[in-house]
């Protein structure tokens, strides 16, 4: 109970929300329901036009709504200034309930005593407080499950957009190489990658494991693994060869051509064709 209230309970769209939603609820009740005594307002009021008995019970009803929703609003511009500076506890948020009740059902025990005559008033207060309670209880519960619902999904909509957040930066660290029906066969972590070698209708996929460079086999053809990773670090040198450029480590021109050293036991050097020489080419300047 000394436990701290969420703070989107006294938020200030939810405060707006409330001072709307009670007295509309509140009027739609006291018509429905009449939980006060109006069967004799019109032997105890005379006014000086002529109007129906319900006409007159609907003003009353309305008068009393506005009232409660001015107390209701005077009260929920304190609370927004209290909680500036203060934590309100579920115990205080209750007594503080209370006391709007208690304020409401003095200002209703005042309506009430021009239409009840016959108890006193101790007794009017007494049964107006809990018909005011009963009143408030059902708009007060159902705007709170709606703000708890509220929050829940403002909760859900956080959570789903980390989950989209971590998801594509896992997609980022790691790499799925597909087969031929487009299903994935290896995922490996992108600075592990190191290259993969066509090998007909086959690739051959080289990585580092621990501190081993391994290889793996994978039915596909390099064009399709090309098209997968288009827009990673992962590209194409050689009609025969992909690599990961981050493990580049020298390049170097013989007689045989250009090829890129890794630098990495068991790897081969990798030839660089005329052909893909571009995609090399834009990863020296994007380095420099």
């Amino acid at each position: 109970m000394h436990k701290p209230i969420p703070s989107f309970i006294y938020s200030k769209a939810n405060q707006i929300f409330m001072i709307l939603f009670v007295p509309f609820f509140a009027l739609i009740f006291i018509n429905i329901y009449r939980p006060f005594d109006f069967d004799k307002v019109g032997d105890i009021i005379h006014l000086p036009v002529d109007i129906s008995h319900e006409t007159m019970v609907l003003l009353i009803a309305l008068i009393m709504v506005l009232s409660g929703m001015a107390i209701g609003a005077i009260s929920r511009v304190i609370m927004s200034t209290y909680t500036k500076r203060h934590k309100l506890t579920y115990l205080g948020y209750i007594v503080w309930i209370l006391g709007e009740i208690g304020v409401m059902a003095t200002l209703f025990t005042l309506f009430s005593f021009f239409t009840d005559l016959e108890n006193p008033l101790p007794e009017l207060f007494r049964n107006t407080f809990v018909k005011t309670t009963l009143i408030i209880f059902i708009p007060y519960t159902l705007s709170y499950l709606y703000f708890i619902f509220q929050d829940k999904m403002r909760e859900l909509k956080t959570l789903r957009q980390q989950i989209e957040k971590d998801e594509t930066v896992l997609q980022r660290a790691y790499i799925q190489i597909l087969d031929e029906k487009g299903e994935m066969r290896l995922s490996i972590r992108r600075d592990n990658l190191v290259l993969i070698e066509s090998a007909d209708n086959y690739v051959c996929v080289y990585y580092i494991n621990g501190e081993k460079a391994k290889k793996t086999m994978v039915r596909n053809t390099l064009s399709r693994v090309a098209e997968h990773l288009n827009g990673t670090r992962i590209v194409r040198c050689h009609r025969s060869y992909m690599i990961n450029l981050d493990h580049a480590k020298v390049l170097h021109r013989d007689k045989e051509g250009v090829f890129i050293e890794l630098g990495i036991e068991g790897m081969p050097d990798v030839p660089i064709s005329r052909t893909y020489a571009d995609n090399v080419r834009e990863w020296l300047t994007d380095r420099d």
